[in-house]
């Protein structure tokens, strides 16, 4: 292959490469090697993709060879990717290079779809570079088990996290032992769905594999929301943030992401959903207490009744909303605030809130013995309305609040 030295870094590249594709490869190379930010394009059909990963894993394997077996020795001290390794780090002995590969910078390579990144992967096996990898993926994308992969969002995760509590998903159970006996994976570049082909076939979680292998990578491929949705990227604890590079493929398409995960719908039928799970729980807690004589406030049906009733009277209130035409009406983002507020629902009484939701949930899912699981209704809609919401009165960046009526709904939607 062809080796191009650009910026004092050696290059390789699939093919004869474009004075366009050189050039885009200098501004990458220039904007890792000063530490700073790069908006760059370049036109249709020029091998984008190729050049980013090329330029950005040539400029990571200047700071010595790419992992093969982990990252190991955690802890240290980050080095910063806008220096380069001094002469001294380059000539240490075998066992403090490998201490060195922990202070290595990770690329972060984030596209907005999955079959976006399955594509750059395949780009990626184009090219002489063998970093160490992994790829991100949901639940809903990646659960192989039998019940759990039927639900959706919030329900499913509860699922999955009381099943791996209890330690009764026989998939994630296997992970640790998978991991131990397979340390090169992650060698070779691969896809969400040769995981899922592992677990098929061999037993453990894909959605956990890919979890443990992001903890020790030089490159991981994530989607979007991964970095933008602060739920998401507070579970990836592995990710020396200080210490990333992010590289945000096709980004004319964050905009419009970020309004996604900054939004929330809530429809009449999902709170008439959510009233009758609220009942349930109710039952549940009264009888669970009967039998198990338990004092424990999170089977208090009290706690529950209030949820039903609280429930009901925002099923009221937005019911009430006066909407004069099909095309809805749009209010200053405070709106929210004030509307929640007379239901006594605000940023302090909102944690007390989501947490009685979350214990419902597993409520729910002990209800039905753990084999079917809640619907995500009561588990996912008022937690993601109020996640929303809150911590963004803190930034005051809520925009608009908008209500209307959709025709297969009697009452409004906000």
């Amino acid at each position: 292959m062809p080796v191009y030295s650009i910026r004092g870094v050696n290059v390789d590249f699939p093919f004869d490469a474009y004075d366009c594709q050189i050039t885009y490869m200098d501004r990458v190379i220039e904007s890792l090697q000063q530490g700073k930010n790069a908006l760059l394009e370049s036109p249709t059909g020029t091998g984008k993709t190729l050049c980013l990963l090329c330029a950005s894993l040539a400029w990571r394997r200047t700071f010595g060879e790419f992992l093969r077996v982990g990252r190991g020795g955690g802890g240290t001290k980050q080095l910063p990717y806008g220096s380069q390794p001094s002469a001294s780090q380059q000539s240490e002995d075998s066992t403090s290079q490998k201490q060195q590969q922990s202070r290595y910078p990770v690329i972060i390579y984030a596209s907005r779809t999955h079959s976006q990144l399955r594509q750059v992967i395949k780009e990626l096996k184009a090219t002489s570079y063998r970093p160490k990898m992994a790829v991100l993926g949901s639940r809903e994308q990646m659960c192989i088990h039998d019940e759990v992969s039927k639900l959706h969002g919030r329900a499913q995760n509860n699922a999955c996290h009381f099943l791996c509590k209890k330690r009764r998903c026989p998939h994630n159970n296997h992970v640790a032992e998978f991991i131990k006996n397979k340390p090169e994976l992650g060698n070779e570049p691969f896809d969400i769905e040769d995981l899922i082909n592992i677990g098929r076939h061999k037993g453990p979680c894909p959605y956990y594999i890919s979890r443990e292998l992001s903890k020790s990578v030089d490159i991981l491929f994530a989607p979007y929301n991964y970095l933008i949705d602060p739920g998401n990227r507070r579970s990836l604890n592995g990710i020396p943030w200080d210490n990333a590079v992010l590289i945000f493929d096709e980004a004319h398409n964050l905009e419009s992401i970020c309004a996604d995960a900054a939004s929330f719908d809530l429809f009449p039928n999902n709170l008439t959903a959510c009233i009758a799970e609220a009942h349930e729980c109710i039952k549940l807690c009264s009888a669970k207490r009967s039998i198990e004589n338990s004092a424990d406030k999170q089977f208090d049906p009290e706690n529950y009744a209030i949820l039903k009733a609280l429930l009901m009277a925002l099923e009221k209130k937005i019911a009430e909303l006066l909407i004069g035409s099909e095309l809805g009406y749009t209010k200053a983002g405070s709106y929210i605030y004030d509307f929640l507020s007379e239901l006594n629902i605000t940023s302090d009484t909102s944690k007390k809130l989501i947490e009685t939701i979350d214990c419902a949930s597993l409520l729910l899912e002990e209800g039905e013995g753990g084999a079917v699981f809640a619907d995500e209704k009561l588990a996912y809609r008022p937690p993601k309305v109020l996640d929303t919401s809150y911590p963004s009165r803190q930034k005051s960046d809520i925009c608009c609040v908008k209500c209307f009526h959709r025709p297969e709904f009697s009452a409004p939607n906000c």
